[in-house]
């Protein structure tokens, strides 16, 4: 097929994934986190001090905190151009996918088919228009894969290899190790012989960046870096399963999740598995993605968005079935009309995004307590017992005020009983029962299920943990 049809399938996929981030809001998780981190970065000037509610924030790597942060402070703060990093790198990775596609299947038609796959995979879609890590870790990890694979003509991509995979790292942190895992693993099946000159480099260069930030972090925080981030790796790594079988059971999870999610073209990139493990030319594939499915399966979090940098290998094995199955004919007479169909398809999402609000009540609030509360002033917010980080990260990103987390009944009630002069966040219910009529009280406003008042009188300060 000529270059039109392939520049006509880029001008849809860029209609796709960049008209939905002008429209809805962030998440609170994890986008408001990462954006209202990189917002305090911006703000302060502190490259070197990531915060999170006033607080260190030592759970992950800078790199995609200072690119929000650069954007930030060229374009502002707003919802639009925080969600930007990932349209544009989704937009990064079908080119790569393209080219990658071209090396490894030596045709411009099965690399074409390869865009197409990426560019109409849902789950793909979906997250190019989230401010969140995860398709700027999946266009750096194919970008090391790309230069890896062009290692093999000259040896000097390996160090481009190691640039990306440090990028990863300093993206997701050890997350980035599926990449070391990949090149090894098939360095040793392929019996690729490497320059240990060249091969040592790149080693160095992956992990540099990331082991001076964790020494920079330890020098800075000592023993409370070991503390957070032991935290979170029990939380997100490594802490106990319920039942605890499940333990064992993460890579059967992923693929469950992956037959449900992965159509129409699951059993188009099954069949491209059967044809890959049979070439070696393209072995590196299937172990591309049994390296994500052991790093996934291994962690105690199972959702299926960390298995994204497998996509675009998901993709080109899509295209190899298809090619292997389908005669080239059709192929490309289905194409001639499924990519037209998809620029009308792209220019109805432009004109019209489908629009998805995650903090309208939020957002309310937070105008409230800009307008009515000190910038230097905590906040105390209850909401329902519940530790509602998703809203606490909404309400920094949104306002402009750290918060004192109440995340139960017991220290909402002491909050009350110390009767400090302090503005509060609160559900209804709780203003209502423990609050209004019964503690003297100025109320800014509501907003949903919200109400944010300030008690009066008593010298008390907050003390509670704020995370």
């Amino acid at each position: 097929m000529r270059k039109p049809h392939l520049y006509a399938l880029l001008f849809a996929a860029a209609l796709i994934f960049f008209a939905p981030i002008r429209v809805g809001d962030l998440p609170g998780y994890d986008d408001a986190l990462f954006a209202h981190i990189a917002k305090g970065i911006a703000q302060s000037g502190g490259w070197l001090t990531l915060t999170s509610n006033g607080y260190p924030a030592l759970e992950h790597p800078p790199l995609f905190d200072w690119i929000l942060a650069a954007l930030f402070r060229v374009c502002g703060f707003s919802d639009p151009v925080a969600k930007f990093p990932a349209a544009l790198a989704a937009f990064g990775c079908l080119l790569l996918v393209y080219w990658l596609a071209r090396r490894l299947l030596g045709d411009a038609l099965s690399a074409l088919v390869s865009v197409f796959v990426l560019a109409t995979t849902a789950y793909f879609i979906k997250y190019a228009s989230h401010a969140m890590t995860d398709v700027p870790f999946t266009f750096v990890f194919l970008a090391a894969v790309c230069c890896y694979v062009q290692s093999e003509d000259d040896e000097r991509w390996l160090l481009a290899a190691g640039a990306f995979t440090a990028c990863a790292q300093m993206t997701r942190g050890f997350a980035g190790l599926a990449l070391v895992i990949l090149f090894v693993t098939h360095s040793a099946i392929a019996r690729r012989r490497v320059s240990i000159t060249y091969a040592g480099a790149s080693l160095a260069i992956a992990f540099l960046p990331i082991t001076l930030w964790y020494a920079y972090w330890i020098h800075r925080y000592g023993d409370y870096f070991f503390e957070v981030h032991r935290g979170w790796m029990e939380r997100e790594v490594y802490g106990a399963l319920s039942p605890p079988w499940r333990r064992y059971t993460g890579l059967f999870e992923y693929l469950w999740m992956i037959s449900k999610s992965y159509w129409p073209w699951l059993p188009a990139m099954i069949a491209g598995l059967a044809v890959a493990w049979r070439n070696p030319k393209l072995r590196i594939l299937p172990l591309w993605i049994a390296a994500m499915l052991v790093l996934c399966a291994a962690a105690k979090s199972r959702v299926l968005r960390y298995m994204l940098p497998a996509y675009p290998a998901f993709s080109i094995l899509a295209a190899v079935g298809i090619r292997a199955f389908i005669p080239e004919r059709r192929v490309t007479q289905a194409l001639k009309v499924l990519i037209p169909a998809m620029c009308v398809v792209a220019v109805a999402v432009a004109i019209r995004p489908p629009r998805a609000d995650h903090a309208g009540e939020i957002r309310e609030i937070a105008a409230l307590t800009r307008s009515a509360v000190p910038g230097n002033e905590r906040i105390a917010f209850y909401d329902q017992g519940q530790p509602r980080y998703d809203e606490i990260n909404q309400l920094q990103w949104y306002g402009n005020h750290n918060l004192t987390s109440l995340l139960d009944r017991a220290a909402f009630e002491h909050f009350l009983a110390q009767r400090p002069e302090a503005v509060f966040i609160v559900d209804q219910d709780a203003y209502r029962e423990d609050v209004e009529g019964k503690l003297p009280n100025q109320l800014i406003g509501r907003a949903g299920h919200l109400v944010c008042g300030r008690l009066l009188g008593g010298e008390a300060q907050l003390h509670a943990d704020a995370r």
